[in-house]
């Protein structure tokens, strides 16, 4: 442990193993970081601070107090040319996007300058994610038959691609984490996943149709809908075993439970009804009259109201679990289709317009009228983009009291803040439609009075400065610390091959002129020779813009190819990816290009 008094507090900060990781502390592995903050006089816990700390690897002596500020400084400023080791202050927002990939972007920077920390290239286009409780890893869904892909978020790459059923559309994570729930909707069944090994322990069958999972009695029970089906499944969750089955009818798009009610509640779309099931007894308890074309419903944080959600018809139902009866209809929805709460509200995104509507929770106990805030949020309704529809489109704020929205159409997300009348902040995502987001949060959290902590993932061995900021008290910090060599071999993730550009990328290009640019891609030996549907290209807009994304083609010399054509002048940046190879996008080098305005360049185009 090291310890430091500053400004009469006596700080302390140590490592402590992951619970049930195998007691290891040692080089790429995980583990708690610690920090015990007292008055130094009286030993009396320093409550309420909001620390601020890194990890940096010794390269020579300590550093002075000078050099201690030094070093805060520059982290603080989000230099790219300046990282920590360990950063134990992130919360990094991951986008599902339009595309094969998941945007990972340091929004604490600044809103002007927020960073895109890494992009993650999955085999296919996916339909849903889920984040692991303990934030280490996502769960996303993919199309075209490549099953359930595993992201590790420390280190923003897929682990591992997970063969489940047909068409897999929504995934959910149990809440003790210690299984996943992939609905396959193409063959009526549901992967259950070991989160720990990656592997499907059990396929149950559930019925034709979309599906939708929810879990009560503290995550004992699952509840399992089937659209095309006439049945709800319960199972048990630690014997993976159906428990029950209840008949609703067909047409079931949604379910929720709730503890503190022991009801689940399945919002029958076709019928235009909720159906209420008695957790405890595992049947039908009633049914509440809606309107047809309900299609979403979730219980907000105390478990006794439910919102049930009617794009068709522009409403939002409020049921009252303790009395199992319509509570409440809002009109003047524009297509209402995802809901999220914080204490204070419930987020209600309008498909058909740029606006979300806040209806605050408090006001659900008071009589009258409900109060409704509605908050314009971007330019375009989410409608207008490619592929709009989400179940998540709302990452919800660490602190509670806010939340990151996703815009597909504008490409962008906002940031939202409890109180104001419009987002404080927009958050680019580089040119592609994020379709949902979720906050992945790092950071120092009081877990006992005086006691802050996180889990970090460690580097390399050796010993390491540790950065402390307490803002508030003005109060600057070093600690030290020190991670012990692994005793597993460090995984080779150098790529298996090297690029060679076969185009001079200081040649000028022309706007609206096609341009063939040609390079060599060699796999390390023994690999056996690379072939093209292997490689992507992408080519972007640097830093933000214009993206396109090629397949290259196999030449007679055993050279690759793509055309690319500069639609607008500016810098572009040329970039190859070879998942397969061990070569995710970004890491191989890049070629930075530039084009011209037409007539500027010269007719070679910068072609070989």
């Amino acid at each position: 442990m090291s310890r430091v008094e500053r400004d009469g507090l006596s700080i302390a900060f140590e490592l402590r193993p992951i619970p049930g990781a195998g007691g290891r502390l040692e080089a790429r592995s995980d583990a708690t970081a610690v920090f015990t903050i007292t008055d130094a006089a009286t030993g009396a816990p320093a409550r309420d601070l909001s620390p601020l700390a890194w990890m940096t690897r010794r390269a020579g002596a300590p550093p002075d107090d000078a050099g201690c500020h030094e070093k805060i400084k520059s982290f603080m400023a989000g230099l790219i040319s300046v990282r920590p080791d360990v950063d134990m202050n992130a919360s990094l927002l991951w986008t599902q996007n339009d595309d094969n990939t998941l945007s990972v972007i340091n929004s604490q920077i600044a809103f002007s300058r927020s960073k895109l920390r890494s992009l993650v290239t999955l085999a296919a286009g996916s339909t849903s994610l889920a984040l692991h409780p303990d934030g280490s890893r996502l769960y996303v869904t993919l199309k075209n038959g490549r099953g359930l892909a595993v992201v590790d978020t420390r280190r923003s790459l897929v682990d591992a691609n997970v063969p489940v059923g047909a068409d897999p559309m929504r995934v959910a994570v149990a809440p003790d984490g210690r299984t996943v729930w992939v609905g396959n909707d193409g063959d009526g069944t549901v992967s259950v996943v070991d989160a720990r090994v990656a592997e499907v322990l059990k396929t149950l069958h559930v019925g034709a149709g979309h599906h939708e999972i929810a879990f009560s009695d503290g995550g004992r029970t699952a509840w399992i809908t089937s659209r095309d089906a006439r049945v709800v499944t319960a199972v048990d969750t630690g014997a993976l075993e159906p428990v029950a089955e209840i008949e609703i009818g067909e047409g079931a798009a949604a379910v929720a439970a709730s503890d503190a009610a022991g009801a689940v509640y399945v919002a029958n779309e076709q019928r235009g009804e909720i159906a209420i099931l008695d957790a405890g007894r595992r049947a039908l308890s009633s049914r509440v009259a809606v309107k047809p074309g309900v299609s979403a419903v979730q219980f907000e944080p105390s478990g006794r109201f439910a919102f049930a959600l009617n794009p068709a018809k522009g409403e939002v139902s409020i049921l009252d679990a303790s009395t199992g009866a319509l509570a409440h209809t809002l009109a003047g929805f524009a297509s209402p289709d995802a809901i999220a709460f914080t204490d204070a509200y419930a987020y209600v995104r309008n498909l058909g317009e740029s606006r979300v509507s806040l209806i605050e929770l408090p006001s659900l106990q008071r009589p009258g009228k409900l109060a409704v805030v509605e908050v314009q949020v971007g330019q375009q309704a989410p409608r207008a983009a490619k592929s709009a529809r989400s179940a998540a489109p709302f990452a919800l704020l660490p602190e509670g009291n806010g939340a990151v929205i996703a815009s597909p159409a504008d490409k962008a997300l906002y940031y939202y803040v409890e109180g104001m009348m419009a987002p404080m902040g927009t958050l680019s995502n580089y040119g592609r439609e994020p379709r949902a987001a979720v906050i992945e949060d790092r950071t120092l959290k009081e877990v006992q009075p005086g006691v802050y902590a996180t889990t970090v993932r460690l580097g390399e061995a050796g010993a390491y400065d540790v950065e402390l900021l307490l803002g508030d008290r003005r109060v600057a910090a070093c600690l030290e610390a020190t991670v012990a060599p692994s005793a597993v071999p460090a995984e080779d993730r150098s790529p298996g091959l090297t690029v060679e550009a076969l185009f001079d990328g200081s040649v000028e290009l022309e706007v609206s002129k096609p341009v063939t640019l040609r390079f060599r891609a060699t796999p390390k030996a023994p690999a056996p020779p690379l072939e093209a549907k292997e490689m992507k290209v992408m080519i972007f807009r640097f830093p933000v813009g214009f993206r396109d994304v090629a397949l290259p083609r196999a030449e007679p010399d055993g050279a690759f190819s793509v055309t690319f054509t500069p639609p607008e002048p500016g810098q572009y940046r040329f970039m190859l990816e070879a998942e397969s190879r061990n070569a995710p996008l970004g890491a191989l080098p890049y070629v930075d290009l530039h084009a011209g305005s037409p007539g500027a360049a010269p007719a070679a185009g910068g072609a070989r």
